[in-house]
């Protein structure tokens, strides 16, 4: 799946694991999106474009501070593993800008 959002960066296809898009960038960092990481990303452009483009930027800016990063949904549980990649998840990017979703999704009140 082509993520167009970071058509900026270079992908290449990590022979371990097919399924999570992987990017270097002109400096030779190098990154994955994993499908999780994309969706938070997207539902953050949807509801908070007006602050996209600096999501953007420091998502690069996380790339070219720690050159291996796994964007992840779930640190605990990722897609992949590689050392040396330090791992990101969408809050871990957004929080600190303070651009926040609020998640109204809740269990059922209709329980036993």
């Amino acid at each position: 799946m082509t993520y167009d959002e970071f058509n900026k960066y270079h992908p290449f296809v990590d022979a371990e694991n097919k399924l999570v898009n992987a990017y270097t960038d002109d400096e030779g960092n190098s990154f994955y999106v994993e499908p999780g990481f994309y969706d938070g990303l997207r539902g953050f452009k949807e509801k908070r474009a007006e602050d996209f483009d600096r999501i953007m930027a420091a998502i690069d800016e996380t790339i070219k501070k720690n050159h291996k990063v796994i964007f992840t949904a779930d640190f605990e549980y990722p897609w992949i593993t590689r050392d040396g990649y330090i791992y990101r998840e969408i809050h871990d990017i957004t929080d600190p800008l303070l651009i926040f979703v609020e998640d109204k999704s809740r269990g059922s009140d209709y329980g036993d």
